[in-house]
């Protein structure tokens, strides 16, 4: 301040809502008039200070904080504004501001065209002028409001911003399409994801890849900075932009609206709506990434377990590799000389509980490693060199195990609905009896609650039940999707992690005939996506087992030197 004088504040603030009414509200009229007052009136040590794009209902922006801040330290003397609504159109707040915060602080309050001047003592249509303003503003949230709602529920996107991957088309600003640097960075998230990695480890990654993060890549591309932009660690990722990315259907192509919404038009803090609320429109955009990879990537965080802090590699067989007595997953156990050799796969249910409960199922990592290759040599090989056997064995065998399945369920489902109906009429006798006097109280409420666990576990089962089934009547295996992946991948020589989820659904692994005998038999059962499993149609369709695959010929062939298995 020049000679200690405090300062004339003229202060401006534009919304979008006041853009839309035209040039009377711009941030450039404002400034005219509120200069052309001060030097008319005489007032001296002008600052000019604005908000551009910040709602009247919000005091929380930026050259507002700094007003305040001139305020609270006793710089500013008189504090000027086009009108009451350029202060805020929260009527508690701004009458605070002109009834304590100002007066408190021996700050002048002008509002030019509401011919509002706090020197002159008190308006009494000032009150009644922020309240209108808050009306106002009120009134724009539900119009707006009422507006995005029609967009959504005709499959549009609302949001103002594409998401990371995502740019406008400049033929069509409200279409987007892929950003081609970013939308590779997101099916390497994707790719490392279904690799077995976590959302931390991926971050970790990024950033030590280099990549910039998605609020810094929007800045350098829009030159607009987002509230948690922070360029000093521009290749910083943090593991909720992971998750983020990963649970945000856009990339496959569809569009989710209304999973937000806000307390109010005051409180603009974000509440996550029901599900059922949502808006779900598929194929509504190019895509960035197929159904495939989502589909392995969420299996692979449903199942993901926290590495060691020493295991930087994820567990690539996580979620996939189960035990055929109980039905658990097997644990799989590293070695701590970091010797890959040494690791081994053993029943969670005998880890925990001991020989009591299951056996152990041991198995070697490595030899796990080599069925799982060998076999998808095999089958791959199969797939490649006779599509339509393939096709017919795959369709044949799949359609008799989904009627076998859904036949259970249904079974199974009739079971727990009766079952829903015998508890409801034992509730209803039950009560009689008790009022009746036939049994105790104590008993009573003993056996209501044993009905009442039961009843709610069945009807907790019977919605899963019913989805189960439905999915099964409406699914047909992809065997064409399997077949372009056979000739996709045909020079099978090492288990990679990709390899391994995107063709494997999950192996069952039994017990050994003999217990700690290195040479005895041990059955394996492997699952693959599209089309389920193989091992039961080796004989039907002479698909060669194994050890036929290697014997047909004196060397080991693989692929199209391999002759036809029919």
């Amino acid at each position: 301040m020049a000679n200690n004088e405090k300062y004339t504040i003229l202060y401006g603030r534009l919304s979008q809502e006041d853009d839309r009414e035209g040039e009377s509200n711009s941030i450039q009229n404002q400034r005219l008039i509120l200069t052309k007052y001060a030097e008319e009136k005489g007032f001296g040590n002008i600052r000019f200070l604005f908000d551009d794009g910040f709602s009247g209902t919000n005091f929380n922006r930026p050259s507002w904080n700094e007003i305040m801040e001139l305020i609270e330290s006793g710089q500013v003397e008189t504090l000027i504004v086009k009108d009451m609504s350029r202060l805020g159109r929260d009527y508690l707040q701004t009458g605070f501001l002109m009834e304590h915060t100002f007066p408190n602080n021996n700050v002048r309050f002008i509002a030019i065209n509401d011919a509002v001047d706090t020197l002159y003592g008190d308006n009494d249509f000032a009150p009644f002028r922020n309240l209108f303003n808050d009306f106002y503003a009120k009134d724009c949230s539900k119009k707006i409001r009422s507006v995005k709602k029609a967009q959504a529920e005709r499959g549009e996107r609302v949001g103002t911003r594409p998401p990371y991957g995502y740019k406008k088309d400049e033929s069509n600003p409200k279409q987007i399409v892929p950003d081609p640097e970013a939308a590779e960075v997101v099916k390497h998230i994707f790719k490392l994801c279904a690799e077995g990695r976590g959302p931390k480890q991926i971050a970790r990654q990024l950033t030590g890849e280099q990549v910039v993060n998605p609020s810094n890549y929007y800045f350098n591309q829009t030159g607009v900075a987002l509230t948690n932009l922070d360029t000093t660690r521009p290749y910083r990722w943090r593991d909720n932009s992971i998750v983020n990315i990963l649970d945000d259907e856009t990339y496959l192509g569809h569009t989710v609206s209304m999973k937000h919404t806000t307390a109010s038009y005051k409180n603009k803090k974000q509440i996550i709506r029901p599900k059922s609320e949502w808006l779900r429109f598929e194929n509504t955009h190019e895509g960035i990434i197929d159904q495939e990879i989502w589909d392995i990537a969420h299996a692979v965080r449903e199942h993901k377990k926290r590495p060691r802090k020493n295991m930087e590699n994820p567990n690539p067989y996580s979620g996939l590799v189960f035990c055929a007595d109980c039905g658990k997953p097997l644990v799989l156990h590293r070695a701590h000389t970091m010797d890959e050799s040494k690791n081994n796969f053993a029943c969670s249910t005998y880890k925990q509980y001991g020989k009591e409960t299951c056996s152990a199922h041991y198995i070697r990592e490595s030899q796990l490693a080599a069925v799982i290759l060998d076999d998808l040599k095999r089958v791959t090989h199969f797939a490649r060199q006779d599509e339509v056997l393939f096709a017919e064995c795959i369709n044949r065998k799949n359609t008799a195990d989904t009627r076998k399945e859904i036949t259970a369920l249904q079974k199974e489902l009739e079971g727990m609905r009766k079952r829903d109906l015998e508890l409801t009429a034992l509730f209803k006798r039950l009560y009689e009896d008790n009022v009746l006097g036939r049994i105790p109280d104590e008993h009573y409420r003993t056996l209501s609650d044993e009905y009442t666990v039961e009843q709610k576990a069945l009807r907790e089962r019977m919605p899963k039940t019913e989805v189960r089934m439905d999915k099964l009547k409406n699914s047909l295996t992809n065997v064409d999707r399997f077949i372009e992946k056979a000739k996709k991948y045909t020079d099978l020589t090492e288990l990679t992690p990709e390899l391994l989820r995107m063709f494997i659904a999950k192996v069952v692994v039994g017990e050994k005939a003999e217990k700690y005998s290195r040479t005895a038999p041990q059955d394996i059962w492997i699952h693959y996506r599209d089309i389920g499993m193989l091992n039961d149609v080796k004989e039907e369709f002479d698909i060669p087992s194994m050890e036929e695959f290697y014997r047909m010929d004196d060397e080991m062939i693989f692929d199209d030197e391999l002759p036809a298995a029919i």
